[in-house]
């Protein structure tokens, strides 16, 4: 069975992406994606499948995965009937690891984190005395801002790069040709998405799109993305509205319209799910972090 190919929901804004999963599992076929991965697990274990590899993994751990490397968690069923509940708890950061390297390329102090770059095609664990500092910095990552992410970004590569107990897991990497079947489907629904989220979208019409039945369609979805269709374009929109909120030019009632929403109820109760926040006191936190 050939690994799935696995689409990260990247916004076009979005350099760095960072994920907090709270799950009752990990998401379970083996998969790969094109960006680079890097992964903290708050609760759960189980077996690490990479590559050609198994090892157990557990809370408190930090996992690095180059382009394209085959790779899954998978809970423990030995923790499943001890507590009666499966927990998958986790912050991942995605990002483009072709653009940072490119990024780097004139600066001569990178050179370490570009060779771990390069040496995470085999999948790596950080050593345990490496754990603790590197946690505090993925822990702090989902509450800053964009360039703030790329900051703490570079930080934890470069606190990783002076690690010199890394644990490789894998001895191949990315052994085989990866198959990326219905890439330019779910491409396509990404790009429909960003250009018209201001917009009326209906579930018909992304399914029109790639010639699929709705239900067929948010099944694909699903599997590809690792989110509902409707999770997905709440993110994109209220993405478009941090970033209106953040000019003094637009108030919270032009955002929520501007952004393809039609009544402020909806727009609050999906930027709090979101964000964490009311849209004023977003508006209040970007202030004073500017001043």
């Amino acid at each position: 069975m050939h690994p799935l190919h696995f689409k990260v929901p990247r916004l076009k804004e979005e350099t760095i992406r960072v994920e907090c999963w709270d799950l009752e599992n990990f998401f379970e076929p083996i998969h790969f994606h094109e960006e680079f991965q890097i992964t903290l697990i708050l609760e759960g274990g189980g077996s690490l499948f990479v590559s050609d590899s198994v090892i157990q993994f557990k809370k408190g751990e930090v996992y690095m995965f180059g382009k394209n490397l085959p790779h899954v968690f998978r809970n423990s069923e030995n923790e499943f009937q001890n507590s009666g509940q499966k927990k998958a708890r986790a912050i991942s950061v995605f990002f483009n690891q072709d653009v940072l390297k490119n990024a780097l390329n004139d600066i001569p102090e990178a050179y370490a984190i570009k060779k771990l770059i390069d040496v995470a095609v085999y999948g790596i664990r950080v050593s345990e005395g490496k754990q603790i500092p590197i946690s505090q910095k993925l822990n702090s990552l989902p509450e800053k801002n964009s360039f703030e992410k790329f900051l703490g970004l570079l930080e934890i590569l470069e606190c990783i790069s002076k690690d010199n107990n890394l644990d490789f897991i894998s001895c191949l990497g990315v052994p085989i040709r990866t198959v990326q079947e219905n890439i330019p489907k779910i491409n396509m629904v990404f790009e429909f998405v960003r250009n018209n989220y201001s917009e009326k979208i209906t579930l018909q019409q992304v399914a029109d799109l790639v010639n699929m039945s709705p239900t067929a369609f948010c099944r694909f979805f699903k599997y590809k993305s690792q989110k509902t269709f409707s999770r997905f374009l709440i993110e994109v929109r209220i993405a478009n509205a941090c970033r209106l909120i953040s000019q003094d030019d637009f108030n919270t009632s032009e955002c929520c319209f501007h952004c393809g929403y039609n009544n402020l109820s909806n727009f609050h109760k999906h930027f709090k799910s979101v964000t964490g926040m009311t849209p004023l006191e977003f508006r209040k936190n970007i202030l004073k972090t500017a001043s």
